[in-house]
């Protein structure tokens, strides 16, 4: 599974959960094959999302155990410029394309600005009692927050805690977070029950790391706080069943959106079991060519909505196929420039100036 230090396996699913992002929000939600609503399939961008967060809890994990270096400095450091350089870029491009649209300066949204840049941005029309709207319409930006929390969370916690007893200190924090929820729903409750699922992918490192075997067993008390946050969820949209009236998109809003990320969360979780078990069958055919988008998926994540989404510069090719084609040839170009060259530059100076690898 391991080349040059990466898990390839894991590098496919996140190229392949970059590109199905994009084309969740690029296809419409109908298209007919012989009769069958093909479409269907690209409609789980929300588990695509879940996905990154499994994800990184287990790369986090996996990085933070191989550091000879758990210094607050390094850690923080290279966390901070890895979501923050490409994210500058996406921000400089919503407002130059703002102010092109507009034919002048654009107004640059300072406090929403501001409330992204210190990551406290969710999906306002989709959510109650949100901080901060995300800049300039790029509905993906919610999940940043959410990410930027948790690697701070995993910090204090693996700082603070002993190692016997983390485990037990996030099943209690996740918990007592989602009965808070039922009271009231907001950013920090919000994000520690959502460290739940992002806490998955650090067991399934911890196991990966510790040489153990992938089982049933393996994850059985973590699965009992995933049904017990998913019973609580479920208690919760029940009781708020009519709040799903006040939204345009149901499916993905309150209350319904979370109960169904944790349901995911928990099928994943089994899923990774019975598909190691069965020796990964059939997955490189599936998804082994997308390890190529991974170096570059986080810059297609943030980019697509600017460069594909609501892109029409190519509209008079009056070819759909071809347009979309080449917004998303462009994207790709896009974000191998702000990820891998210049992201690759800056950190390489950094590294050299705090004398630390970041």
């Amino acid at each position: 599974m391991k080349n040059n230090n990466k898990l390839q396996k894991l590098e496919a699913i996140r190229g392949f959960s970059a590109l199905y992002v994009v084309f969740f929000h690029m296809l419409p939600q109908e298209i007919m094959f012989l009769g069958i609503n093909v479409g269907f399939i690209f409609r789980f961008g929300s588990e695509a999302v879940i996905m990154f967060f499994i994800l990184s809890g287990f790369v986090i994990k996996y990085s933070w155990e191989k550091s000879a270096d758990k210094s607050f400095k390094k850690y923080f450091l290279r966390r901070f410029l890895r979501i923050y350089i490409p994210l500058f870029f996406i921000f400089l491009l919503a407002y130059v394309i703002k102010s092109y649209t507009e034919g002048g300066l654009a107004d640059p949204e300072w406090r929403t600005l501001l409330g992204n840049f210190f990551m406290l941005q969710d999906v306002i029309s989709l959510k109650p009692n949100v901080i901060s709207p995300v800049y300039m319409s790029n509905g993906v930006l919610w999940s940043l927050s959410y990410e930027w929390w948790f690697y701070m969370l995993f910090l204090l916690l693996s700082k603070k805690i002993p190692q016997s007893k983390l485990n037990t200190w996030v099943n209690v924090l996740t918990i007592v977070a989602a009965i808070s929820y039922l009271i009231y729903p907001f950013i920090l409750n919000r994000i520690v029950m959502y460290f739940a699922i992002w806490w998955i992918g650090v067991r399934f490192a911890d196991i990966y790391l510790k040489g153990e075997v992938y089982t049933f067993k393996s994850i059985k008390m973590y699965s009992y706080v995933l049904m017990a946050i998913i019973a609580i969820l479920g208690i919760n949209f029940y009781i708020n069943f009519e709040a799903t009236k006040e939204y345009d998109y149901p499916l993905v809003a309150y209350p319904f959106i979370q109960l169904r990320h944790f349901v995911f969360a928990f099928l994943a979780m089994f899923a990774g079991i019975i598909w190691n078990k069965l020796n990964w069958f059939g997955f490189n055919q599936l998804f082994g060519v997308f390890k190529y988008l991974a170096p570059f998926s986080y810059g297609i994540y943030i980019s697509h909505h600017y460069l594909v989404i609501e892109a029409s510069y190519l509209g008079f090719i009056n070819n759909k196929i071809i347009e979309y084609t080449l917004y998303i040839l462009l994207m790709f170009l896009f974000s191998y420039l702000i990820e891998v060259v210049i992201y690759g530059q800056i950190r390489k100076r950094l590294r050299s100036y705090f004398l630390i690898n970041v």
